[in-house]
C-alpha cells in the first residue's frame, strides 16, 4: 500500500498550478466549507457515513492525484486519507497544516465568511442568566432489585442558572423536581403500573403527600480546565433535598450552547438513596428482605433545557 505524502504550504501551491487534472479536497463538514475553503478545493465532508460513496461519485479515478485538507491541528484529514486509501485510490496527499496554517499564511480564502473571526465551539455559556424550559427538561431513573428492573421519568418543575461573573465563571442556581411527576416506562402498558407508582408515592419510598417536590440548590457550576464540546464541561457541587434529609451531592455535567440562545445540561449519577432517607428494601436497615429487597443504588440521567434572560 502506497504511503501517504505530508506536503507544505508552498507544495499546495505547486500542487493546484501543476495538476489540473488532480483534486483539492476540504474534509470539514458542509457548513464550515461554504464559509471558508482554499480557491479549487471540493468539499466532501469526512464525518459523513456516505464520504466514501461521495469520493467515488466526485473521483472515479482512483489513480487521480488527491490532496486533502481540514481544520488544522485535527485528526480530520488524515483519517480521511486513511478512508481512501483503504477504498483503493493510490495517489493521495495530505496538507496536515489545513485551513488554520494556510490561513495564518496571509493566503487567499473563498467562501462567504472569510472575513469573520475563527473560533472553535466553545464548551461555555454565552449569556448570564437561564430559566428552565419545563416541558422539555427531565430526568430519568433506573433501579433495581434481585427480580426485577424498573426505569422511568421525573418531571421537573422549574430551575435556573446564573453566571454572576460572565458567563465563563463559575455559575449558580437551583432546580425543583415534581414528585408527583414519577412515570415507570417499562410498566407503560402493565396492570402492575399504577401499583408501583402508588408503592413509590408512599410512605415507603418518596412520601409524596408529605413532600411533593425535591429541591437541588446548585452551590457552583465550576469550568473544567481543558473541557471540550464533547464531554463534560463543568463540575457540580450542591445541596440536595429529599424527604426531610439535605446533603451534599455532586457531579459533572456537559453544557451545551444551542440555538437561539437556550442551554442544555446533561449529567449522570448513581444515587445512594438511603442517605436521603429512602430505607425501602435496604439491607443496611432490614434483615429477611426475602423478594422485597431493593439495590441502594438508583441511576439517574438529568437532562435540562434552559433559555437565556437576553435582556
Amino acid at each position: 500500500m502506497q504511503q501517504i505524502r505530508t506536503v507544505s504550504i508552498g507544495e499546495v501551491q505547486i500542487f493546484l498550478q501543476n495538476h489540473p487534472e488532480g483534486f483539492l479536497i476540504d474534509v470539514l463538514p458542509p457548513e464550515f466549507h461554504v464559509r471558508r475553503h482554499i480557491p479549487g478545493s471540493s468539499g466532501v465532508c469526512v464525518f459523513e457515513t456516505a464520504f466514501q460513496e461521495k469520493m467515488r461519485a466526485l473521483v472515479p479515478d482512483m489513480d487521480a492525484p488527491l490532496l486533502l485538507y481540514g481544520a488544522g491541528g485535527s485528526w480530520d484529514s488524515a483519517v480521511a486519507a486513511e478512508k481512501l486509501q483503504r477504498e483503493g485510490y493510490r495517489d493521495i496527499s495530505l496538507f496536515a497544516g489545513g485551513l488554520e496554517a494556510w490561513r495564518e499564511a496571509g493566503l487567499p480564502l473563498e467562501g462567504d465568511g472569510v472575513d469573520s473571526p475563527v473560533q472553535d465551539d466553545i464548551p461555555l455559556p454565552k449569556f448570564k442568566e437561564y430559566m428552565l424550559i419545563p416541558e422539555r427538561s427531565f430526568i430519568q431513573w433506573a433501579c433495581h432489585n434481585n427480580i426485577h428492573s424498573h426505569d422511568g421519568t421525573l418531571s421537573v418543575r422549574g430551575g435556573e442558572l446564573r453566571f454572576p461573573h460572565g458567563p465563563q465563571g463559575e455559575g449558580k442556581g437551583f432546580l425543583t423536581v415534581d414528585m408527583n411527576g414519577i412515570v415507570c416506562r417499562d410498566l407503560a402498558r402493565d396492570e402492575m403500573l399504577p401499583v408501583l407508582i402508588a408503592h413509590l408515592k408512599s410512605l415507603d419510598f418518596f412520601d409524596v403527600m408529605a413532600y411533593p417536590t425535591a429541591h437541588l440548590d446548585i452551590l457552583s457550576l465550576m469550568p473544567i480546565t481543558g473541557a471540550t464540546v464533547t464531554g463534560r464541561t463543568h463540575r457540580l457541587q450542591g445541596r440536595l433535598s429529599v424527604l426531610r434529609t439535605e446533603r451534599a451531592i455532586e457531579c459533572d455535567a456537559e453544557l451545551r450552547n444551542l440555538p437561539d440562545g437556550e442551554l442544555s445540561m446533561f449529567c449522570q449519577l448513581v444515587w445512594d438513596r438511603t442517605l436521603w432517607g429512602v430505607r425501602y428494601g435496604s439491607a443496611r436497615f432490614y434483615r429477611f428482605l426475602g423478594m422485597h429487597s431493593v439495590d441502594d443504588n438508583i441511576g439517574l440521567s438529568v437532562r435540562l433545557f434552559f433559555r437565556s434572560q437576553k435582556g
